[in-house]
Order: C-alpha cells, then structure tokens, then sequence
C-alpha cells in the first residue's frame, strides 16, 4: 500500500508539473521514487520499495564515465526435508564502475551503458532453516558463509527535463551476482553457488537543490 502511494505521488506531480523550461536549476537533483526489483532464479525473491534518487549535472551526447552503487537484498528460499523453506537474506553491496554513451532529444535524454566491480556481501540464516536442518540431519551446530563476488550490470535511463527543478526518471538494468553460499555444521561443509542475479525498475522524480 505504501509503494502505491508512493508511485502515485509520482505520477500526479508528473502530470501536474509545468513544462516551462529543461531543468536547469542547479547541479544537484534529490529525490525519491519506486525501484521494482526481480529474479529470474528460483529460490531468489525480489522486491518493491521506495528509493533514493540523484542526479548530477544534466549530461551530454556522448560517450562517458558511469559508476554506481545498486545495493540490494533478496530472501532465499530452499528445498530441504521435501518442503520449501526460508533460508535467509542475502545482502549484495557493490561500487561498480563503467562507461556508457548519453543523448539529448530535446527536454528527454536517454542513456545506456555497463557497469561493473565487487561487492561485498551478506547472508543471515533463518531460525526456521536452522531448525530444519538439525531436526532432519541430526547436526549439532549449523552456520552460514557467503563470498564477496564480482558484479557486472548492463543498464538503460531516460530523464525528462519536466521544469526548471523537477525532473523525472525511469531506468531499468541487469544485475548479474553470483556469490558462493556456504553451510557449515558438525557434519561438513555443503557449498552452493547462489545466482543472485537480479533485474530491476525504477520510477521516480529529483528536484534540483543547488
């Protein structure tokens, strides 16, 4: 309920803003918007939830330097003991660098590129999944691991220059994470490599600060 009142407040200052002029205001934009998030994996979920957004300068045609953060977290899901169960959370924080080419059309400019780095990464098990795989395997102690892992992101924007402060946003991209997962316990080891991959979409509006 709070993500759609959210994307309707976008969309109703979208509609009602007035296009007098490109947003030339000043050089840094705030603001905030709806970023959906999907894996194509199964026993990976996604989510949709409000998000910070910026935006620096106005861009210009042609080829240029990108870089970005795109943190995010998925539950995990397993099939263990022939029933599906909560695993846990896995958090995957990336600094990823890139480069990509921009174009003005007027008051649009679109944009696309590729991105990638490392990232550092988390995951928390559940009380459930602890649970399960003791009762069922007799372990003593059970634990969690996760490696860091390279990143890669292949991503699409389009701003539209709505005034002279407020400007709108919808860009996509393609996550690509595949950080290993460990379970320990007193019985061994039981590694699994995790395709965290993720795609996500993202609506939203920035107002020029300065």
């Amino acid at each position: 309920m709070r993500v759609g009142r959210v994307l309707a407040g976008v969309l109703m200052a979208w509609g009602l803003a007035v296009p007098v002029a490109a947003q030339s205001g000043g050089f840094l934009a705030l603001g905030m918007g709806v970023t959906r998030r999907g894996a194509p994996a199964e026993g990976v979920d996604g989510t949709t939830r409000p998000s910070v957004i910026w935006r620096i300068g106005h861009g210009n045609n042609g080829w240029g330097f990108r870089w970005g953060l795109n943190w995010y977290s998925a539950d995990l899901t397993e099939e263990f003991a022939s029933t599906t169960t909560d695993f846990g959370r896995l958090q995957v924080r990336p600094v990823m660098a890139g480069y990509g080419y921009e174009r003005r059309f007027g008051r649009l400019l679109v944009g696309g590129g590729v991105i990638g780095g490392y990232a550092r990464t988390r995951v928390s098990m559940t009380p459930e999944f602890d649970d399960a795989y003791r009762a069922s395997l007799g372990a003593r102690t059970v634990r969690t691991e996760v490696s860091n892992t390279l990143v890669v992101r292949p991503e699409l924007s389009a701003w539209f220059d709505i005034s002279r402060k407020v400007g709108l946003n919808l860009s996509s991209g393609y996550m690509i994470a595949r950080p290993e997962v460990t379970v320990l316990s007193s019985l061994g080891e039981d590694r699994r490599r995790v395709r965290a991959d993720m795609f996500n979409i993202r609506i939203g509006l920035v107002y020029s600060v300065f």
